[in-house]
């Protein structure tokens, strides 16, 4: 056992046993004697008002440390001012400070003094004075013997002579280089990466060779998910991980205390597989917040009736969860949040992972188990900041909290070790006992002893009063010596196997590579491909990826059936993109729907759009003088972004926002001024359109749709950007859309309407002619084409592409791939305009890209 279990043994034994508080806890019970001895004078206050528990936790560090070493408490006049300010701290500490190690270890010393516990005897491994002070007061007074763990290795073996030489080497002795020789007592391997040496590994390790301990220091999970897929059992390394899903289920639910909210959190938050809102209304909450990040207004009331329909009975209860985890209000970081309400928060988050604790061996129940364990201690550190009188909680401290309250995080349960699996480490100094062979899985950089934080003074200081604090020399020392034990403990065989080239490698390897001399590095690769050390390997032979082509052919008893409805979208890549075409419609193959929050440029246009749709909803827009819009935009604007654009009000986002304010101001001023001059009696905004053309059903929706008072009538289409490359569509007769618009306007109305751009980070209104805006700028046509005569020459090349998929043709509309003469539109057609590529969400399936 280690240190830890036997100090438990003895407790109990003692009669010793109590509840002794978590790490966490004892931070913030020391927090407290801090606080009370704080003054602008202590070394620690400005790192203390910063962060006042990470401080508490480093200076508990020290203080546990000391006491640990022998320290009493306190420190003669004269010393040092950081150890005269920390024996101030101790002094608070005597009623509200849970007992550390070395307290525990001196309460357990004295009752030895009284009592004897039911020990035979106690073998130590590790020396006497590897111990610290508070440990050797205790072993002194139990049956201890020492142990040593010699060389395990035949003598007439390299494996015994390496065993020998790092022996006496670590002694300080002068030892000469041993020359190598290959009698399959001593391998040293490396693979190019660790996965394919994990998976030579899985096949050595099969070979019988007698007992076998297994030492991972790192990469242990790997090694275990590769034995795993190869039929071996796995040995239950642990990887514990902050990160487990449900240790993040706190964090984030507490994330979104803040104002303003982090809507990336948020997003994280929802879309997180455990959370206290149901799975089928998270999904829908965190859907609507990627398109319209903000909470509020009628498309999120729209969302919420449906939650609440779909889960009928139950509706209101999960509109109360949405409403409480959600809708709740906000805090200012600077003022922090009150400590009362995050502490409801986290009772009901404990709440919930009680719930689902369950029984018997669920892997879930571990998870949740975890959670709840994090949940319930920052639970108990809330109550106790309460008690000390604190009110609220900024953001800096309640992570901490968390933080400290997650500790190591958890393992995975589902990687317990398996039957047959062999006696495996993570630490080197683990392996006590020899073994036929020892295999040293990864041998890479350790972590290593860190110095001591005190000055020489202090150090000096310390031991005068009885803290004896080991050199850091013997500490390096001590550390080297354990990473022999496992090289010892081999008596036929020592595996090693190295990281990577380019990687940090471990002390011991340097250690083994300067006394053997000549030592060869075996590459895994060379092995795993010779058949006759691996008949397991299979080779599997090479297939290339298809490349790109321009034309597919389908199977003749494949056809692709006209679409019942159309849009200006679809025709787009119809004509643009066959194949694009083809794989979103007719295939109704989607991209994975991952979630993320619109990108400003689709985030500007969208609340753009809805700010310019509710504005000519209102009766008196066209009436409206520039001061009232004025006004009218200072009330409407914030809402809207509140409710659809609310990621705009985050920190670091204040330049984005002030200057989609300033532009959006300035194009909504324009867009009326140039209304109204023009004659505009009525605005329709956000216009469905639906029609007929020769494929079938069209509908679309038009930005506005604008009339005279005499009947003539404009479309106009609002784009966010895009100035030069809207008035080139203008001149080249390409404004597809606004074609399309105008023949399904027409169709209603018997007339072709005019049709024309607004550019609103421009505030430019582009038209193809002033008979009906007066004030645009007048991009003709060079051609002298109409948008009727645009439509006309879509039809035709609607007809061309129908053709194509009608005989099973597909051409594939790349950047690379060079054209054929049966990718040329006909004459009195459109001219295919390739789209661009960061759009096409079937890119990887066109093929592999020809250099």
């Amino acid at each position: 056992m280690g240190p830890l279990s036997l100090l438990a043994m003895l407790e109990t034994q003692l009669g010793l046993v109590r509840d002794f508080p978590s790490r966490a806890e004892r931070i913030v019970q020391f927090r407290e004697c801090l606080k009370v001895c704080d003054t602008p004078s202590c070394f620690y206050h400005a790192t203390f008002a910063a962060d006042e528990l990470g401080t508490a936790a480093k200076l508990l560090d020290w203080r546990d440390s000391w006491r640990l070493h022998g320290w009493t408490g306190g420190f003669p006049d004269g010393a040092g001012r950081r150890l005269m300010e920390m024996a101030a701290v101790e002094e608070r500490t005597a009623e509200s400070l849970a007992p550390s190690i070395g307290k525990r270890l001196k309460y357990v010393a004295d009752a030895l003094v009284l009592r004897g516990p039911a020990i035979g005897s106690i073998s130590l491994v590790d020396p006497l004075d590897a111990f610290p002070r508070r440990w050797r007061d205790v072993l002194a007074q139990l049956p201890v013997e020492q142990a040593a763990l010699s060389v395990s290795g035949n003598k007439g073996s390299l494996l015994g002579e390496l065993q020998a030489g790092l022996h006496q080497a670590h002694s300080g002795a002068q030892v000469d280089k041993i020359p190598w020789r290959d009698d399959g007592s001593v391998r040293i391997v490396r693979a190019e990466t660790r996965l394919t040496a994990a998976r030579w590994l899985a096949d050595e390790i099969c070979r019988p060779t007698g007992e076998t301990v297994l030492v991972a220091e790192i990469e242990g999970a790997l090694l275990d998910t590769v034995l795993d897929a190869t039929d071996r059992a796995r040995h239950g390394f642990e990887e514990n991980s902050v990160f487990r899903p449900a240790l993040q289920a706190l964090p984030l639910a507490l994330q979104t205390l803040w104002e303003p909210l982090d809507f990336y959190a948020l997003l994280k938050f929802l879309t997180h597989p455990i959370a206290p809102i149901p799975g089928y209304a998270r999904r829908l909450l965190a859907a609507e917040l990627a398109e319209q990040p903000g909470i509020g207004g009628t498309s999120w009331d729209a969302v919420l009736e449906r939650i609440v329909a779909h889960y009928g009975q139950k509706g209101p209860s999960v509109r109360e969860a949405i409403r409480f985890w959600i809708e709740h209000p906000r805090y200012e970081p600077g003022s922090g949040a009150p400590i009362a309400v995050v502490v409801e928060r986290v009772q009901r988050l404990a709440e919930y992972f009680a719930g689902r604790l369950g029984g018997g061996n669920d892997p879930d129940a571990t998870h949740f188990a975890a959670a709840y364990a994090q949940a319930t201690a920052v639970g108990v550190n809330l109550d106790a900041l309460a008690r000390q009188g604190e009110t609220t909680l900024r953001p800096r401290a309640l992570q901490t909290l968390i933080l400290q309250a997650t500790g190591r995080g958890a393992a995975n349960p589902l990687t317990e070790a398996e039957v047959e699996c062999f006696p495996a480490v993570t630490n080197p100094a683990s392996v006590i006992e020899p073994f036929d062979r020892a295999i040293w899985w990864q041998l890479g950089a350790p972590s290593m002893p860190q110095r001591y934080p005190w000055s020489r003074r202090e150090m000096r200081e310390l031991a005068e009063v009885g803290v004896e604090l080991p050199p850091f020399d013997k500490v390096l020392e001590r550390t080297a010596a354990e990473w022999l034990r496992p090289v010892l403990a081999a008596r036929n065989e020592l595996v090693l196997v190295l990281p990577p080239k380019g990687e940090e490698v471990h002390p011991l390897w340097l250690m083994v590579e300067a006394l053997l001399e000549g030592v060869p590095v075996e590459p895994v690769e060379r092995v795993l491909f010779d058949a006759k050390a691996s008949d397991s390997i299979m080779e599997v032979a090479l297939k290339p990826l298809p490349q790109r082509k321009r034309w597919w052919q389908l199977p003749q008893d494949v056809a692709v059936a006209p679409r019942k409805r159309e849009s200006y979208s679809s025709l787009e890549i119809f004509f643009n993109n066959p194949y694009q075409w083809v794989l979103q419609y007719p295939a109704w193959l989607r991209p994975s729907s991952i979630l993320a929050v619109s990108s400003d440029f689709l985030l500007f246009g969208n609340l753009a759009h809805r700010l310019i749709e509710r504005f000519f909803r209102t009766a008196s827009a066209l009436a409206m003088s520039n001061a009232a819009i004025e006004r009218w935009f200072e009330d409407a604007f914030p809402q809207i972004v509140r409710e659809e654009g609310a990621v705009l009000l985050m920190r670091g986002r204040r330049a984005d926002l002030v200057k989609l304010r300033v532009g959006l101001k300035r194009a909504l001023l324009e867009l009326q001024g140039q209304l109204v001059r023009s004659g505009v009696s009525t605005v329709d905004p956000e216009k469905e359109l639906t029609g007929q053309f020769i494929g079938g059903e069209l509908a679309g929706m038009a930005d506005l749709v604008v009339a005279k008072a005499r009947g003539e009538r404009a479309i106009l289409d609002v784009k966010w950007s895009g100035g030069k490359k809207y008035s080139e569509k203008l001149g080249d007769t390409r404004h597809l859309q606004l074609a399309v618009y105008g023949e399904l306007l027409r169709q209603s109305t018997g007339v072709w309407p005019q049709v024309a751009y607004f550019i609103l980070d421009q505030a430019r209104l582009m038209a193809a002619d002033a008979n009906f805006f007066s004030g645009a700028r007048v991009v003709q046509s060079k051609a002298g084409e109409s948008a009727a005569d645009l439509w006309q020459r879509f039809v035709e090349s609607w007809k061309w592409r129908r053709a194509q998929l009608d005989t099973g043709r597909i051409e594939v509309v790349l950047d690379g791939i060079e054209e054929t003469e049966d990718s040329i539109a006909p004459e009195n057609g459109l001219a295919v305009e390739p789209l661009n590529p960061r759009y096409n969400d079937y890119l990887v399936l066109a093929g592999v890209e020809v250099p």
